[in-house]
């Protein structure tokens, strides 16, 4: 379906977030290591920038003291891919100095070595997001800009990880290529990785250096009842499945929750260049959503996390259907 209905982002209701926030003892920060990665997805939501591609280890150590004197008591490293990075055990170790509580968002190939997997559950990893787009090879592959040795490796680093007590939620970003199998590989990382893994289907976003990949370029309605059949699955077969930057309407449950980009109840962004500024995470994710004017009546207006402007401006509101009070 391609609708006449654009939204210009002047139209659009926005929610207001302030840029920065309190650090509390809950907070958590993002700490990325750079934008260095061995995958290479056509998708890639990095930057790009040339500043941002490699951080020196002084200065990320630097880095972990400044967000332990800020307070944060836990941080989400991430990249690119953080375990390539050379002075990923120097930060880790840091971080334990400073009593802080490390998770990570990785593609998890390192983790294909087990003495890798278990120094880091024995140093305090306890929560692994991992990026695995498709259990079949060639899909597999296509997506992550990888060969078939790259993608047997993440798929033993999930299991090295579950293995050594890591709790692990598989990201699966939706593209073209794989959005007629999420409910089928629901059903494959149960019977590959075990009944307490989790999964979080994404929408992609088009915001990164990978924006204009073709792969990406999807409408909602073209996935709704994959996603629901996938949830659907999930709740038979008893685990969780999260989705990321999907409105509950799209899921058809008021209900529906959706994770931030990472996942793991980020509240603050570290900048990557000056490394000296933490944002708030609903601010920046407000300043790239909106809703249309039908959306205002929408009884789950508060939790429901938006629709990219960029996507509203391209393809318009057609598809969206706000719940009225009776539904929610």
């Amino acid at each position: 379906m391609t609708t006449s209905n654009h939204m210009p982002a002047e139209r659009l209701l926005r929610k207001r977030r302030p840029e920065f926030i309190a650090v509390t003892p809950t907070s958590v920060a993002l700490f990325r290591l750079g934008e260095q990665c061995n995958n290479d997805c056509p998708m890639c939501s990095n930057s790009g920038r040339k500043e941002a591609f490699f951080i020196k280890t002084p200065e990320l150590v630097n880095r972990a003291d400044w967000l332990a004197e800020q307070g944060f008591r836990r941080v989400v490293l991430t990249g690119g891919e953080p375990t390539i990075h050379p002075g990923f055990w120097d930060v880790v170790a840091r971080l334990g100095e400073r009593h802080v509580v490390w998770d990570i968002n990785t593609h998890g190939r390192t983790f294909a070595d087990t003495e890798f997997a278990e120094r880091s559950r024995n140093e305090g990893l306890d929560r692994a997001i991992v990026s695995l787009h498709s259990q079949d090879i060639a899909t597999s592959c296509l997506i992550s800009g990888i060969k078939e040795r790259a993608h047997h490796e993440t798929v033993a680093g999930i299991r090295n990880l579950c293995h050594v007590g890591v709790d692990v939620m598989v990201n699966f970003v939706i593209t073209k290529q794989n959005a007629a199998e999420l409910e089928s590989f629901v059903d494959y990382c149960v019977t590959a990785f075990g009944a307490g893994i989790e999964i979080k289907f994404a929408f992609p976003s088009t915001s990164g250096k990978g924006g204009q990949w073709d792969g990406i370029q999807l409408q909602y309605h073209q996935v709704e009842e994959e996603l629901r059949r996938a949830r659907e699955r999930g709740r038979t077969l008893g685990i969780k499945i999260h989705a990321e930057s999907v409105p509950p309407c799209v899921l058809g449950d008021p209900a529906a929750k959706n994770l931030s980009r990472s996942g793991f109840g980020e509240t603050h962004y570290l900048e990557d260049i000056t490394g000296r500024d933490v944002y708030s995470i609903r601010h920046i994710e407000a300043s790239f959503t909106g809703y249309p004017a039908p959306c205002r009546s929408c009884s789950v207006l508060k939790t429901c996390p938006g629709i990219s402007v960029a996507y509203l401006e391209h393809y318009g509101w057609e598809e969206f259907r706000p719940f009225d009070n009776d539904e929610s």
